[in-house]
């Protein structure tokens, strides 16, 4: 009997590593369904050593991380070896909000980060709850939304209120500050996270975090635009924005079509307008933005009242204003041929646009205003007028000097070669 009842046991255990077992290969498949649906069929032929590269090259390139660097990062931080740690050490390196840290904190990190994957729709963070680690994205979109109380429903609603993509960290603030979490994350695509426990946090990342977030606080307080916002839209500041540093003569990569606004903390830029123009006979036409140079230059010469004759088109550069310190730029403005180029070292407050154009941070359509501000200074119609004024002054003053030099010749046989050079060097048009 006892034998008998042993023996039950002994399959109800084989049936349960077996359930774990299959369990454990379902997990693993859905988990890598995320790398497997992205091959293309199209792609897959006959040739086997062919279609083993093709699956090879989708599985180890997909987004930040390779096979490779998961396996490591899936490892026990003790088991891993010197020479995986510095490839982990260079893949960290890769990510954005880690690019600062020092060649040991990476290294520490590589030493404890382990890898998770989340499929969409999956909770990482539960606003209110206790904090227990702080994730950075490798690679994925993640929502965030925090509960607002609705007073027509009388019920609190999960709103989103922002969004973190790849590169970015999330999960901080309550650590940073000993709160619960301030927020709910969830994952709106497949991401793959680097997680790093509380202890590991407080131990490589929290002090520099901290100066960090008191810097970008000093900063947020030299601009009066800033100075009634609540406790928690300064915290989302400091958690979206960074300072950026730029050398004499960078351009900073400002259009309409980016991402972020400049706030000018020290040094100053300088704004570079390129008026393209068509020039015929003397006179000078300015080129449509939208007009490729060719088109100009027939309705250029169709407009001459003189014979047909190619035009010559020129580029003219101008410097048409500053931003110095306390400057804002980077709202959406129209640059049509126009670039920011810093005069000295410059530094800015970088802040996301969208985020900055949210209801909460944009009460009586501030930046709007701005931007229109903006606009209106500085006008491609208004900068021609004055380069033609300009032209047409210089044309004058050397007639002027050609005139009177022809009238009053010279009483000495001085010549120009006689001069130093350094006294001979003429002063450029505009």
């Amino acid at each position: 009997m006892a034998s008998r009842k042993k023996a039950d046991e002994e399959k109800l255990k084989k049936r349960r590593l077996a359930r774990f077992r299959f369990k454990r290969l379902v997990h693993v498949v859905i988990c890598n369904r995320y790398w497997i649906t992205e091959i293309e069929d199209r792609e897959i032929g006959n040739n086997v050593t062919r279609n083993i590269a093709v699956i090879d090259r989708h599985l180890t390139h997909k987004g930040t991380l390779t096979i490779i660097e998961k396996k490591i990062l899936n490892s026990p931080p003790a088991e891993r070896t010197r020479e995986q740690r510095r490839v982990l050490r260079t893949v960290l390196r890769k990510i954005e909000c880690l690019q600062e840290l020092t060649v040991d904190q990476l290294n520490d990190l590589a030493g404890c980060a382990t890898f998770e994957y989340f499929e969409p729709g999956r909770v990482i963070l539960r606003e209110g709850h206790h904090p227990h680690g702080v994730y950075f994205l490798a690679n994925g979109e993640i929502t965030v939304s925090r509960l607002r109380w609705d007073s027509i429903y009388l019920r609190h609603n999960d709103t989103p209120c922002g969004t973190r993509t790849r590169g970015q960290m999330f999960g901080e603030i309550a650590l940073l500050h000993g709160c619960p979490r301030t927020a709910t994350c969830t994952t709106a695509t497949d991401c793959e996270l680097l997680c790093l426990s509380r202890a590991d946090f407080d131990r490589i990342l929290k002090h520099t975090l901290l100066d960090r977030w008191r810097q970008l606080q000093l900063a947020l307080e030299r601009f009066d635009y800033f100075k009634y916002w609540t406790n928690d839209q300064v915290r989302e500041c400091c958690l979206l924005s960074r300072i950026v540093a730029f050398d004499t003569q960078q351009k900073l990569p400002v259009d309409a079509d980016a991402r972020y606004t400049y706030f000018v903390l020290s040094g100053q830029c300088m704004i570079l307008q390129c008026l393209t123009v068509a020039k015929v006979h003397g006179t000078y036409r300015l080129v449509p933005i939208a007009t490729n140079e060719s088109a100009a230059a027939k309705q250029t010469s169709r407009d001459a009242s003189a014979p047909p004759m190619q035009p010559t088109i020129e580029h003219r550069f101008i410097d048409v204003g500053t931003f110095s310190c306390g400057s804002v730029f980077g709202l959406g403005e129209p640059m049509p041929d126009r670039m920011v180029v810093a005069r000295n070292r410059v530094q800015c407050l970088v802040i996301p646009r969208g985020w900055l154009f949210e209801k909460q941070q944009n009460v009586g359509n501030t930046w709007q205003r701005i931007r229109m501000k903006l606009e209106m200074t500085i006008q491609r119609d208004r900068l021609f007028e004055q380069f033609v004024r300009d032209q047409r002054w210089q044309r004058y003053r050397k007639a002027l000097v050609r005139e009177y030099v022809r009238l009053h010749p010279r009483q000495n046989g001085t010549q120009l070669a006689d001069v130093p050079i350094m006294c001979r060097v003429e002063q450029g048009e505009i």
